[in-house]
């Protein structure tokens, strides 16, 4: 998709073409809840201590709910005083497997960022 369109006005002026538009002109984030598909990020953050796995694979439809299906651990427990981390990897889905912090899956504990490219 491209950013400009030719203007129906005026053939020799280009215009932003927002047929589509909105945030996926922009990076982004968005803290997707545990389990739920989403759009490939282009990277991940884990907010929260605990231990998580994350699915690449699946055969349920955007914003569709899988519970057991293929998702891989990183088995790391983050640090709670370390911040975010960042994680150069492509899942549709995130889950908990532990239990360690106040409440496991809970939105917010893995961040999704969307660069964008031009």
């Amino acid at each position: 998709m491209s950013f400009y369109k030719q203007d129906p006005n005026n053939s020799k002026k280009q215009i932003p073409n927002r047929i589509g538009g909105g945030i996926q002109r922009y990076s982004h984030a968005t803290c997707p809840p545990a389990r739920q598909i989403t759009k490939r990020p282009s990277y991940v953050t884990v907010n929260s201590t605990g231990s998580y796995a994350f699915l690449y694979e699946t055969t349920a439809s955007a914003g569709g709910t899988t519970f057991e299906e293929g998702y891989m651990t990183g088995s790391s427990i983050q640090n709670a005083n370390a911040g975010g981390i960042k994680l150069d990897i492509n899942p549709v889905a995130w889950k908990q497997t532990d239990e360690s912090s106040g409440e496991p899956n809970a939105v917010g504990d893995v961040t999704f960022i969307y660069v964008r490219v031009s």
